[in-house]
Parts: structure tokens; C-alpha cells; sequence
């Protein structure tokens, strides 16, 4: 029924290839309708990560003038799944609940719950049998099936159908649920006029189901996303679901992002995928540079002003990238934490403080202090000074790196290195380090792309979901893209 309704609405496809303006564009569909007169809370904006959703409806606050609670409707998939069941954080599974499971089956978790995947990233045993387990149920497939589409060695059907009936167990005897029971549970159509679904080649079979659930009393829908950018299959991203979308189709053809050169490069990457929409979209006017380079050394992060990113298909390629930076001395960016924001770093700063009499608050004293191991029971006072710390004497006198002469001394030289260089210890880094998929919906001015291949991404060598990942990573550039080129006999041609 639901899909019959849906069908019969207004329902329009908005094919967004990369830098094209996908974002504004949907959100200049929500300023229409709030000139029409839609109230905000008639609207709904559903996307796939939080970091789309977030975007929106923080651009849509500063752009419009309301308030959060007035776009009730701007939020993922599972985040309107827990509003809408009445959840509390507590009634969700943790990494804590699964490292507390996999204990008592003797299984490991190696990896994290990824919230917006909705799977364990782990190679754990653990991680493996929750992958298959929640493949299956977001790909509405039986287990028996999702394993034999998973093709893991190293896993038997028997032990993913355990971990099963383990988890169900454990999360009725502990009043939990899981995110993958959010999105089975939601049965609520939203009281909204419009629905924008973003990310939509990202979404699983179940997601889609909710999202039809969720916009069945809209009048007009906007489903958005891009089938050359969905790199998300091994997490249950269903790309033909998007690919058979009935609706008008509209392609936005110009890209803000991408130099021609970067185009060129990039259009031959993407007419080797064989099921996709052809979407003719322009580069920018600038030429932009592709540099084939021989070495990760070779890179001079100071030859261009702006931002970096560098990126590999397989995490363990990446340490070339970033033992170079080290060695140049810039502040990084990897796994979501800077190379700067460390125990040792904000020990110096908290050092560079208090010998200079400024104040500290309660967990910059109470870091100092167990950094340096120092003998002090500290007062229960908001702020501190040097003299409530009982330091030696000399504090004032001694710099930083007289207090971390424990460090090693390569590290020692990373920092002093990134301090010539004028990097600030509280700023975000310029240079972000990260796989291709981490990257996904970002961009930079200068991206660094290594093109040697792990096994497991070779063996996927020529799939459409291969060309789709690169791909990708060949859109991330602004301005200059560097190729290194192959160390092995496992590489991605371009």
C-alpha cells in the first residue's frame, strides 16, 4: 500500500554528482516551501550519516532563522528511529554491552559499533558474526543467505546463527535494543508535506522501507544521492533499490569542486562502471594539476597553501603518508584525532600555563599532575595557579621540554618540528590522513592518493564497487591531485 502511495505523489530523483551542490540545492527546495508557507516542522530532511544530517539542518538554522526544535524531521535514519520509539540512551546497545557479550561466548570484539553503518568494522570473531547477522537483517535476507553472500572462510553458519540467538537473548534479558531493531520497529508515517531522503545510494533495503514508512502523508518527495559515489555495498548499501527509483529525474550538471584535469582523469574511472545513471556534469573552469609522483617522500606539504588529504584503500598503506608528515613536521589528522591532541601535548600546554602563572581549570591541573607523576593531592577549587600546585621552585624557569626529557626522542622532534612550523596545538590540522572510505564526503584543495591495493580490494579488482570507491577518492581534489604510484603488483590503473 505504501509503496502505491508513494508512487502516486510527486516524487522526484535528484542526481548530485560530486561538489555539484546537492545540499544547497535541497535546501533551496526547503526555502520554497517556507515561502509557500510550510511550517519548518512540516518538513522532513533524512540522511544517512550524521554528518549530512547535522550539515543541513545547521545551514538551514543559520540560513532561516529557526531554532533546532523547529526542524524536528532533520536527522538520520536511526536518530528518527530512536525519537520516535520514546528511546532512552540507555535502552541501546554500547561497545560495552557487545564486549560484555562476546565475553561470555568467547568471542572478541576487535573493532567499534559504527552507529552510522550500522555493522562492527572489527576482524575479530565477534565482529565477523555481527556483521553477517546485521547484513542480513538490513538486507531483509535470511541468514543462510547473507552468508553465503559474505563468502567468510573463517566463519561457519552455525556460529553466526549462535551469535544470533545469543544477542536476542541478551538484549530481552537486559532490556536492550540494537540499531538495527530501531529501524525494524519504526512503523510511524511522519506529519510532515515534504520529505528529503539525502544519501540514498547509502541506504539498505530496511532503510528504504522506513523512509517510505516515514514519508507515506508527503505530498512531495525529493530522493537525492549519487549511484557512481555508493561505496557502501559491504555495509548493506543497496545501489539497485536506487538505481529502479520510479520519480522525475533531475541531474545537477555543474560541479564547484572539481578542476578539468581532475575531470578528465576521473570521467575514465567512471564510464568503467557498467550499471549507473550517465550524468554529463562539468568540471569548474581551472585546469588544476595531476601529478604522478614515485615516492609518498617526494610530497612538500608547504608547496601549496590550503588543505591536504591523503588517502589509501587499505588503512596499512597509509603509514607512509604519515611518516612523511611527521618527518616535515605538520599537525595531521587521522582517525578523527589530531597528531597534536595527545597526553604529551596537552601536558606542554598545561606546563606553558602554569609557569607563566596562568590559571587552570580543574582537569588541566588534574592532567599536569598525573602526566608528571607528581606527589600532589590536589583542593577541590575550580581554577589553579601555580602556587596551589606545589611544583618545584624552578617551574617557572623551565620550559617544556625540559619537563618531557621522558619522551622519545623522535617524538620530542615531531614536536619541536611542528612548533618551527607554527603549528597550534588547539587548531584542527590542515592535512587529514584517511582510507577512501573514512573520506567519503569530504574534500580538500590537494589530495594525495596512493594507488597500491591490499588483497582483499584486488580481488574486487574491475566490479563496478571497485571503480566506485576510486572514483571517489579522484573527486576528493580542489585543486592539485598527486598519484603515487605503485611500490607492488597490486595497483589501481588511472
Amino acid at each position: 500500500m505504501l509503496r502505491k502511495e508513494i508512487a502516486m505523489r510527486h516524487v522526484q530523483i535528484i542526481l548530485g554528482p560530486p561538489g555539484t551542490g546537492k545540499t544547497t540545492t535541497l535546501l533551496k527546495i526547503v526555502e520554497d516551501a517556507l515561502k509557500r508557507g510550510v511550517a519548518p516542522e512540516r518538513i522532513a530532511y533524512l540522511a544517512f550519516t550524521r554528518k549530512a544530517a547535522s550539515e543541513a539542518q545547521e545551514r538551514a538554522m543559520s540560513q532561516f532563522g529557526f531554532d533546532a526544535d523547529r526542524f524536528p524531521y532533520f536527522r538520520t535514519l536511526h536518530s528518527l528511529a530512536f525519537r520516535m520509539l520514546g528511546l532512552q540512551r540507555d535502552e541501546v546497545m554500547t561497545n560495552v554491552h557487545y564486549r560484555k557479550l562476546g565475553k561470555a561466548l568467547g568471542v572478541e570484539f576487535k573493532g567499534i559499533y559504527d552507529e552510522d553503518l550500522g555493522i562492527h568494522t572489527g576482524d575479530g570473531l565477534g565482529d565477523k558474526c555481527s556483521r553477517v547477522e546485521s547484513l542480513a537483517r538490513v538486507g531483509l535476507r535470511s541468514m543462510e543467505d547473507q552468508y553465503q553472500l559474505t563468502n567468510q572462510n573463517d566463519l561457519t553458519l552455525h556460529a553466526v546463527k549462535q551469535y544470533h540467538q545469543s544477542l536476542s537473548t541478551y538484549k530481552r534479558q537486559n532490556g536492550l535494543l540494537d540499531f538495527t531493531d530501531m529501524l525494524e520497529r519504526y512503523q510511524t508515517s511522519l506529519p510532515i508535506d515534504i520529505c528529503i531522503v539525502d544519501e540514498a545510494q547509502d541506504l539498505s533495503s530496511l532503510q528504504y522501507r522506513m523512509a517510505i514508512m516515514a514519508s507515506a502523508e508527503a505530498s512531495e518527495v525529493y530522493i537525492a544521492g549519487d549511484d557512481d559515489q555508493a561505496i557502501f555495498a559491504w555495509a548493506g548499501a543497496d545501489i539497485n533499490k536506487f538505481l529502479s527509483l520510479k520519480g522525475d529525474k533531475r541531474i545537477l550538471l555543474q560541479s564547484f569542486r572539481i578542476p578539468r584535469s581532475v575531470h578528465a582523469l576521473a570521467s575514465d574511472v567512471v564510464n568503467r562502471i557498467k550499471h549507473r545513471y550517465v550524468k554529463p556534469w562539468q568540471p569548474r573552469r581551472e585546469m588544476g594539476t595531476v601529478n604522478y609522483i614515485s615516492e609518498a617522500d617526494s610530497i612538500d606539504f608547504s608547496s601549496h597553501k590550503g588543505t591536504w588529504l591523503c588517502m589509501s584503500r587499505s588503512k596499512y598503506l597509509l603509514q607512509r603518508i604519515k611518516k612523511v608528515v611527521r618527518q616535515q613536521g605538520y599537525a595531521y589528522t587521522y582517525n578523527g584525532k589530531s597528531s597534536l591532541d595527545t597526553n604529551e601535548t596537552k601536558a606542554i600546554t598545561s606546563w606553558e600555563k602554569i609557569r607563566k602563572d596562568k590559571e587552570l581549570n580543574r582537569t588541566e591541573a588534574k592532567n599536569l599532575i598525573n602526566f608528571f607523576n607528581f606527589n600532589i593531592k590536589l583542593e577541590k577549587k575550580e581554577t589553579y595557579r601555580i602556587n596551589d600546585l606545589g611544583l618545584p621552585d624552578d617551574a617557572r624557569s623551565r620550559d617544556w621540554m625540559d619537563v618531557l626529557k621522558a619522551l622519545p626522542a623522535d617524538e620530542r622532534e615531531y614536536l619541536r618540528s611542528c612548533m618551527r612550523n607554527g603549528e597550534k596545538f588547539n587548531d584542527k590540522p590542515r592535512i587529514t590522513i584517511s582510507t577512501i572510505h573514512q573520506s567519503k564526503g569530504g574534500e580538500a584543495d590537494n589530495v594525495v592518493l596512493v594507488t597500491d591495493m591490499g588483497k582483499l580490494s584486488w580481488d574486487n579488482l574491475g566490479t563496478d564497487e571497485e571503480n566506485r570507491v576510486w572514483y571517489v577518492a579522484l573527486t576528493r581534489a580542489k585543486e592539485n591531485l598527486y598519484l603515487v604510484q605503485p611500490r607492488g603488483l597490486r595497483y589501481f590503473s588511472i
